[in-house]
């Protein structure tokens, strides 16, 4: 029989049903007629077996566990419905069978059999939640868009609901209550000790190298032998064996880069999640290394159940109730943990904080954030006496104070040493090799011959790539600039000479069985064609250096772009990678040598954290033996202040809560409810600062530093802070006096904190205080005058006020007077002339008017305010090409940005977008924040709204949703059910008219990605579409479960009266 083509609410046909009767009773399968057939099943044996503890409970749970088929009665065949009803074959009464009185209990028969299902449902859900512990339970999940419960075993494997589920499920239950662990209610269903466990205890190891030591199960440890983890390194060992660590004992510890760092938390998240039921989140600096550690995670955890969701960016921001692990970045945690603070119920489920590269406390323009996130999460579990609760996990490989920052979170401290693949440092000059690295390190850099100069290579970069990648390992080349990364890949492109590998593989030997040599050329030729066929055009400069195997990497690439060449370095493909220093801190690439060409990141100096995050790209573990880092030095002085950075210490971490940073901290723990009074404010809130730790440290005063009095310059600062927001009305303070200027020196401890209506919308916004109100009075200014005629207005007011486009003002003039009159009209209503942007193409740099002299404002930041205005103007417009369908590169083109920077716009400005449309929901303003929200996805994916549907699937930019949209699939369900070669017939047909094939090698190239490409498509259609049916699951059941807690409260609530009155 064809099988039934994909759906995502497909119901379970008759003939699953049959097949799974036939899989019970044998004697069915082979029976020759249908009464013999009938008479197979209905004297089949039942389930030997005791039901689960949770099912046995409920009639309705027994009764569905007991029969062969668990399914609803439209799903049984229908003969086997009409016997269960007592109807024959000739319309008769069937004889009454006898049968057991307690395997034939029955709801009323008011009761339908959907209705009987979905009571049933309910309370399987009610048990699946109940359990502090994410083994030995059940769950659901989606396959093929149909719902399926699955039973986790005690050891952590995943099985399908069926009668040899039911049995082990009722044996680990069995046997978790002889050990006083139960599985129906919260109260003692966590495990406390999985070592004394007979499914881990039988296994387990005495070497605590082996992953088996703690107690992980045996499908997540084929996960890590799938990538390369074997067995941890004794630094790790050590610091998971720290004191109480593993009970929940706050952790921070420093292990140098590529020691292995996440293994650690990832072994502490996976114990707390399986035997505790406790959630984690795990935060990350980038979106890329999101991404990455979301696919890595969810790649090793798959044998357990446990699900990983990932917030960025790319996402809705929602942590859906089903998601056991969240990992997402610095600003979506913040936004997240204000949500989670809004339902406590949420905020008890988490157990684990993860804070992945911890030394950005010290940034100054993110490192507050990270310190905002630190201080709500533990003044919430203060406040809801659930700090046992609350683990802690920083990590990081440059934290030079650390001792600091483990007695700020009260977490315990390790410091490990140990690389467990060396490190050699050296300087190089004109192509030769003076080693030079610190003590620890492994001077193993033999020096080469002096290189020969050329005029196009004056710092001998090509022989000190050549001896590396002729050797068949692979190169990072970091550079100061942008500029330089592509000069870098160019030249290196044409001074390299071919490889003899690479000269194998282009004509392999005849008798070679693998074909190695064709085949990195063909993949080559393939990356090439997936560049092509990306949202942007191929660079010139990369279609002629990936075929050398070399690359540049920096932001002006798009993402589909970047993302092509990692996977390609990753895969060998291309040999060297020239990069910028965000790189450094990105996602992980391997190479055996890192050659930093400048002492400079842009502009600015080398300091010793960057030097060390670049260094420690060179010799991953699991890759490779040993790692080189060498820095190309132009003289003398060069050379030693490059092996003055090798031992340069790293400067202490400091605390940049100050000024609207602080304004914005105390607004949030006012608004959440964290801070009710000015004593807390001052003492409690004050204490839970990191600044207040580093100034105690640095005034060197005896005694507990929690006992110590707050410093007078914090406190200064926070009442200047909560004077300012008292100004601003974002905060109103009910006391006896209405000012702080009326207070007292120590104000009085009962003051009220209250948050103002906007205030609240600021904090949930995630905007900066200062950034809100001048959002707030745009808006303001707006509902008296919305240009709705056009989009250019609303865009205008989703645009960042700080975008990454500097207007070419000349281009700038010419594109504003061919605008329309209503797009003129919109310039007018927000402040852009004509006058202005003539006097800046002409290079005028002198006071914008005379009104602004006179008022008393300094010109200078006036000039500077307009100027920006117009800057946000001209990113609006290019957003609304973007949005229009306009192709990225004649977006590019037309305003003479990179592809990147206006990928990056668009990213930025979908943010933007729903902060402001989360203010305008949080202050009423329905009417305008149903215009954000319209307009929210058109920003993001830069199309019309009837292609958003579409969008939404990986792999379709623009362009190819546009030619899905005329093909006739419209919406993700039809592109989930389309076939493989009907996506490829409307990828052909797009790019039919911009072939550049001119030989059969490359004729296939363009097949195969197209071929990949639709696979792609149709997979990640499917994928999305039942990501989406799992979250709406999980929220119907959350739901759901919350309104019985709240009839539960409200009964007793009722009943109480009751028996006090009786």
């Amino acid at each position: 029989m064809a099988a039934a083509p994909w759906s995502p609410l497909r119901p379970k046909s008759i003939q699953r049903a049959v097949d799974a009767a036939a899989d019970e009773a044998p004697a069915v399968a082979g029976a020759q007629h249908r009464g013999e057939a009938r008479a197979a099943v209905e004297d089949a044996p039942g389930p030997a077996f005791e039901l689960p503890e949770n099912v046995a409970r409920h009639p309705a749970g027994a009764r569905a566990a007991a029969t062969d088929v668990g399914t609803s009665a439209s799903a049984m065949p229908y003969w086997l419905r009409k016997r269960r009803r007592g109807i024959t074959d000739d319309g008769g009464a069937a004889a009454a069978v006898a049968q057991p009185q307690a395997k034939r209990l029955r709801l009323p028969k008011k009761f339908s059999g959907p209705e009987r299902a979905a009571a049933r449902r309910r309370r399987q859900q009610l048990a699946k939640r109940a359990v502090n512990r994410r083994v030995a339970l059940w769950r659901s999940r989606l396959v093929d868009g149909e719902k399926e419960a699955v039973y986790i075993t005690l050891g952590g494997d995943v099985m399908v609901k069926s009668g040899k589920a039911y049995r082990i499920a009722s044996a680990d239950q069995k046997y978790l209550k002889s050990r006083g662990i139960v599985s129906h209610r919260p109260t003692n269903s966590s495990i406390e000790m999985p070592q004394d466990l007979q499914p881990y205890a039988r296994l387990r190891s005495e070497d605590p190298l082996d992953l088996s030591y703690w107690c992980l199960p045996e499908s997540v440890q084929a996960g890590y032998r799938d990538v390369g983890v074997r067995r941890l390194h004794r630094w790790q060992a050590e610091c998971l064996s720290s004191p109480q660590v593993l009970e929940g004992q706050s952790l921070v510890y420093v292990a140098p880069t590529s020691a292995g760092k996440s293994l650690v938390s990832e072994i502490i998240i996976l114990r707390q999640l399986l035997f505790r039921g406790r959630r984690a989140l795990l935060v990350l600096p980038y979106v890329s290394i999101c991404v990455e550690r979301v696919e890595y995670l969810r790649r090793v955890w798959a044998g357990c159940g446990v699900r990983v969701e990932g917030l960025h960016s790319a996402s809705d921001g929602k942590w859906h109730p089903g998601a056991d692990v969240a990992v997402c970045t610095i600003e979506k945690a913040s936004a997240l943990l204000n949500k989670l603070l809004e339902d406590e119920t949420l905020l008890g489920d988490i157990g684990v904080l993860v804070i992945d590269e911890m030394h950005i406390l010290g940034e100054e323009h993110r490192g507050y954030l990270l310190e905002l996130i630190l201080v709500k999460a533990r003044l919430s579990t203060e406040r809801a006496g659930l700090c046992s609760r609350l683990q802690i996990v920083g990590l990081s490989a440059t934290m030079p104070n650390v001792d600091v920052l483990s007695d700020w979170l009260g977490a315990h401290l390790y410091v490990g040493s140990d690389r467990p693949v060396p490190l050699s440092l050296a300087v190089a000059s004109k192509g030769q090799v003076l080693p030079a690295g610190l003590a620890q390190a492994d001077s193993s850099v033999s020096a080469l011959p002096p290189g020969e100069c050329r005029p196009r290579d004056p710092d001998g970069l090509t022989p000190l790539v050549w001896e590396c990648i002729s050797g068949g390992h692979a190169v990072l080349i970091f550079c100061a600039t942008k500029n330089w990364c592509e000069k870098a890949a160019a030249m290196l492109a044409d001074e390299l000479p071919v490889c003899p590998k690479d000269q194998e593989r282009l004509n392999p030997d005849p008798t070679d069985q693998l074909g190695r040599a064709e085949s990195i050329m063909d993949r080559r030729l393939q990356l090439l064609e997936e560049l092509r066929q990306a949202p942007s055009a191929l660079c010139p400069i990369l279609a002629v250096t990936i075929l050398r195997g070399v690359a540049y990497h920096h932001a002006d690439l798009t993402v589909e772009e970047r993302s092509l060449l990692e996977t390609a370095y990753r895969k060998g493909v291309l040999a060297c990678l020239c990069a910028t220093s965000t790189l450094a801190a990105g996602v992980n690439l391997p190479a055996r040598r890192v050659i930093i060409r400048s002492m400079k990141v842009g502009n600015a100096a080398m300091d010793a954290v960057r030097f060390r995050q670049m260094a420690g790209r060179a010799g991953r573990v699991g890759l490779d033996t040993k790692g080189e880092c060498i820095v190309l030095a132009k003289g003398p002085k060069d050379a030693e202040e490059a092996r003055t950075l090798f031992a340069a210490e790293l400067n202490p971490i400091a605390s940049s809560m100050n000024g609207q940073r602080l304004a914005r901290a105390v607004l949030e723990v006012i608004s959440l409810g964290l801070v009710r009074t000015v004593s807390d404010l001052e003492n409690r809130f004050a204490k839970s600062l990191l600044r207040f730790r580093v100034e105690q440290e640095s005034g060197l005063q005896a005694g507990p530093w929690q006992a110590l009095p707050v410093p007078t310059s914090l406190l200064e600062d926070i009442r200047g802070a909560l004077k300012y927001l008292e100004e601003q009305k974002l905060v109103r303070i009910d006391s006896s006096t209405d000012s702080l200027d009326q207070q007292p020196a120590h104000p009085p401890g009962e003051a009220t904190l209250l948050a103002t209506p906007l205030g609240d919308g600021v904090v949930h916004s995630a905007l900066r205080p200062s950034e809100a109100l001048g959002v707030f009075e745009d808006l303001q200014q707006s509902r008296k005058g919305l240009c709705l005629d056009t989009d250019l207005h609303l865009i205008f007011l989703a645009t960042p006020l700080v975008s990454g486009i500097e207007p070419d003002w000349q281009r700038y003039l010419r594109f504003y007077e061919r605008l329309k009159p209503r797009d003129r009209a919109v310039a007018t209503a927000v402040g852009v002339t004509h006058d202005f942007l003539m006097k800046q193409s002409m290079g005028h740099r002198g006071p914008v008017s005379t009104s602004a002299v006179s008022d008393g404002v300094d010109w200078r930041q006036q000039r500077e305010r307009v100027t920006a205005l117009h800057r946000r103007f001209w990113s609006a417009l290019a957003l609304r090409e973007l949005a229009a369908e306009v192709p990225a590169r004649r977006v590019a083109s037309s305003f003479a940005a990179p592809r990147g920077a206006l990928q990056s716009l668009q990213s930025l400005a979908a943010t933007y977008c729903g902060m402001v449309r989360q203010l305008c929901e949080r202050l009423r303003w329905h009417e305008f924040a149903a215009l954000f929200d319209s307009l929210l996805p058109r920003i993001n994916f830069g199309v019309s709204p009837e292609c958003l549907s579409l969008c939404q699937i990986p792999g379709l930019y623009p362009a190819r949703a546009r030619a899905f949209l005329e093909a006739g699939l419209t919406n993700m369900e039809s592109v989930a059910k389309a076939s493989v070669s009907d996506v490829e017939v409307v990828l052909r047909k797009l790019g039919q008219f911009e072939s550049h094939c001119t030989d059969a090698q490359a004729a296939h190239h363009q097949e195969v990605v197209i071929r990949q490409t639709a696979q792609k498509i149709v997979r990640g259609a499917q994928e999305r579409l039942g990501a989406e049916i799992q979250n709406l699951e999980d929220e119907a059941e959350e739901e759901q479960l919350r309104v019985q807690r709240t009839r539960k409260m409200r009964d007793g609530n009722v009943a109480g009266p009751s028996r006090v009155a009786a």
